[in-house]
């Protein structure tokens, strides 16, 4: 593990705030599961007290790494380098499972092969229908069991959207890191950005060498895959001559904006502070620029953790589906819905538990659509709503605002 970490263990003074928060926690009661018992962990590794086992690594892999206990922490204890110390000193000590280290290392950094591996699966998935409405299979989600899981795309963001509209006179010339949900799954959000972003006269370019942001390779301590990833996208992205770069994906952008910070080091501080979720990114400069005729349709919001805990983005969200619909907020609308990564594969039965807190505040709100600005969490809580043949729809809020600037009559800029 690194050098860094022991100073933030010892910052630690045990008070247990983290357990009032961690949804895991309390969801199971379990000690081990909140960062006060996973910090005790890696007391217990740094004074040789215990050794690496696959109880060990069942406890660390337990964390959803949402960072809420931050929030409260007395002791300002850096706990993002606790648990990626340990995630490291798993992978290190007890090596990565076969599966994830081939896709980690050998297809992730390789666009051709990642989509080739997904394009079979687009396949697979016609002959794979599922159970609930809406559901489809396919590789290598369909080993999640009995998930709702959207069809993949028949053709990714980076090939819908690989020219670029040329602008006038645009106020701005920006990037968009697509992520891999938006890229395979949800190519609609992608062009809704665009969409959006040109009405407003912003020049939009999607790098076609971007590669996964590496947060699941990192969230199984593969430190190699995920720097190799952040790599390749530091020089995609600063080739282009780009005065901001936004993302539609809130673990996308946390990754790309902070993470590749301590991967890359104070080289990539001049891009990170150019980097924006795409709600942040329109209120900060274009505020004013655009008008829109709110849609008849009540709207409410969940905030995605990385988005919400990690980087305080709470307002800015709010205020475009503000503008754009009948918003209005859920009970619990900061609570995690489940979802996150491998979290999610090995733990479902507890993301289900989490989801079903999260579904009912959204359905006491009445709202006829929940927005989010992750498409992980969109993923999730459809998953819900499907298993309950609800008819309330899930989407992002920039196809929220869309709709709404396309109902305004809003030109698409010159």
């Amino acid at each position: 593990m690194s050098t860094d970490w022991k100073e933030e263990v010892s910052k630690c003074s045990k008070c247990g705030k983290c357990q009032t928060v961690c949804p895991v926690f309390l969801e199971t009661g379990d000690e081990s599961s909140v960062s006060r018992g996973k910090i005790s962990l890696a007391e217990a590794l740094r004074d040789k007290e215990i050794v690496y086992t696959d109880k060990l690594r069942d406890h660390v892999y337990s964390c959803k790494k949402c960072m809420r206990c931050r929030t409260v922490c007395p002791s300002d204890v850096d706990y993002e380098v606790i648990i990626s110390a340990l995630l490291r000193g798993v992978a290190d000590e007890m090596g990565i499972p076969l599966l994830p280290k081939i896709i980690f290392r050998y297809i992730l950094p390789r666009r051709i092969l990642f989509d080739l591996m997904l394009k079979v699966g687009s396949k697979i998935q016609r002959f794979m229908p599922g159970k609930r409405r809406g559901q489809m299979r396919h590789l290598p989600l369909m080993f999640m069991g009995k998930r709702w899981i959207p069809t993949l795309a028949k053709k990714t963001a980076l090939k819908r959207l690989r020219t670029t509209r040329k602008l006038k006179n645009p106020k701005m010339r920006v990037g968009l890191f697509t992520g891999c949900l938006i890229n395979y799954i949800y190519v609609d959000i992608a062009e809704a950005v665009v969409d959006v972003l040109n009405r407003m006269n912003i020049e939009v370019v999607i790098p076609q060498g971007q590669l996964c942001c590496g947060t699941p390779s990192s969230t199984m301590g593969d430190h190699k895959s995920s720097k190799k990833l952040a790599d390749v996208n530091k020089q995609v992205f600063e080739s282009h001559n780009l005065d901001a770069i936004v993302s539609a994906c809130a673990t996308c952008t946390k990754s790309i904006k902070l993470d590749y910070l301590r991967t890359l080091g104070p080289s990539w501080q001049k891009m990170s502070d150019k980097i924006y979720d795409i709600s942040e990114f329109i209120e900060k400069y274009c505020s004013d620029d655009y008008k829109t005729k709110p849609l008849d349709e009540k709207v409410t919001y969940h905030d995605p953790c990385h988005l919400m805990w990690v980087r305080g983005i709470t307002d800015q969200p709010r205020n475009v589906l503000k503008k754009s619909s009948d918003f209005v907020d859920m009970d619990m609308a900061g609570s995690c819905c489940g979802g996150g990564g491998i979290f999610t594969i090995i733990h479902y039965d507890l993301t289900l538990k989490m989801l079903e807190r999260k579904v009912n505040s959204i359905e006491r709100s009445g709202a006829d659509t929940v927005a989010t600005n992750c498409p992980g969490c969109i993923m999730q809580i459809a998953d819900g709503f499907a298993g309950k043949d609800s008819k309330i729809k899930t989407t992002h809020s920039i196809q929220i605002l869309q709709k709404a600037m396309i109902n305004g009559g809003v030109d698409k800029g010159k």
